[in-house]
């Protein structure tokens, strides 16, 4: 994970680890919510899946350009998860505090894996 971690930091700029560092605080928020929705306990659980299989990628590949792809395999399904649990039933309230925090949490995973795609095409393209 060390070495992954230096990889990241050489290959990214500091508002990309600002970026992240948005993203850790988003995802870990989570924490705050799991003891009343089923949604936010599934957050957790891929927050916490995520480092796992992200340190595979980056083992399998040595490319931290790559590591996107744990993000599509786990935030992708998340995301229409998150859609089609909270943000389509009746009773989801955009004006909570958990509203807002599932909205903030949609918007962080949906430029994520823009980023994440852009990221696997230019590796796939030998542009990075």
């Amino acid at each position: 994970m060390e070495e992954m971690e230096l990889a990241i930091n050489a290959a990214t700029s500091p508002a990309v680890q600002m970026w992240m560092n948005w993203m850790f605080i988003v995802f870990a928020t989570s924490i705050a919510f799991v003891w009343k929705y089923n949604s936010a306990r599934v957050v957790l659980l891929a927050f916490v899946l995520n480092l796992p299989v992200a340190i595979l990628v980056f083992n399998l590949t040595s490319s931290v350009h790559l590591i996107g792809i744990a993000h599509l395999f786990i935030w992708g399904p998340l995301a229409v998860y998150l859609v089609i649990v909270d943000l389509k039933s009746a009773s989801f309230k955009f004006a909570s505090l958990y509203g807002v925090w599932v909205s903030l949490l949609l918007g962080t995973i949906v430029v994520s894996l823009v980023f994440d795609v852009r990221d696997i095409i230019l590796v796939l393209l030998g542009m990075k």
